[in-house]
């Protein structure tokens, strides 16, 4: 008996005073099982499915309500689409002073016919680092928005697996059983420390995508 490993990529992508987005997307998923050389079974790819909810019992699409560290902090609802390639969008926030930060919790749900497993946790890059920050107009020095830019922190957490400001390569012994959802959490902060540079104007920070992946297999 010869069975194919199947698996499941789920992408982030996140942009501060902006967008942070959320996508599954199918990879090939396939599974053969030869019985005395007379038969062969191939199942259904759409059976190995993980969507995103708002609930962790059942496929719910509800916007997601952000936690805010500070009340008069603007952020957006998030929000689920699972047509096609199931997407989480519309996560931002602007914030005005270091301290702050912005949590979005939902879930990813297993759906499908097969236990999944969570692989790794990737951040992917803009101009070659994991976020890119970027003065919003010509009054703000990009030089001070530079340093500040190092306050600036993306943290995904998946069930008890953490990324915090960088990739978990490798993740095992990461179950997520059938009809079981797992929270997924992604934070923004603004950080506070002492003797901080802080940019004298507005600035953009826009982070590259995180690519969650599941399997079939352990």
């Amino acid at each position: 008996m010869e069975k194919n490993r199947s698996i499941k990529v789920i992408a982030i992508a996140a942009l501060l005073i902006g967008v942070v987005g959320l996508s599954v997307g199918f990879a090939a998923f396939s599974n053969t099982l030869n019985i005395q050389s007379s038969l062969n079974v191939t199942p259904d790819p759409s059976t190995f499915n993980v969507d995103f909810s708002s609930s962790d019992s059942s496929v719910v699409t509800d916007p997601i309500k952000p936690k805010k560290s500070v009340e008069t902090i603007v952020a957006t609802d998030g929000k689920i689409n699972n047509s096609g390639n199931p997407t989480i969008t519309n996560l931002g926030a602007t914030f005005t002073e270091p301290g702050q930060s912005v949590t979005y919790e939902f879930y990813a749900y297993n759906a499908g016919k097969y236990n999944a497993f969570l692989k790794s946790i990737i951040f992917g890059t803009v101009d070659d680092s994991y976020k890119s920050c970027t003065a919003a107009n010509i009054q703000t020095t990009q030089a001070y928005v530079d340093e500040a830019c190092g306050d600036i922190s993306l943290k995904v957490q998946v069930g008890d697996t953490v990324a915090d400001n960088e990739s978990v390569s490798t993740v095992s012994s990461h179950p997520l059983n059938m009809d079981k959802g797992e929270k997924v959490i992604v934070t923004i902060t603004y950080n506070e420390r002492e003797k901080q540079q802080r940019a004298d104007g507005d600035f953009n920070v826009e982070f590259g995508g995180i690519t969650l992946t599941y399997s079939s297999v352990d």
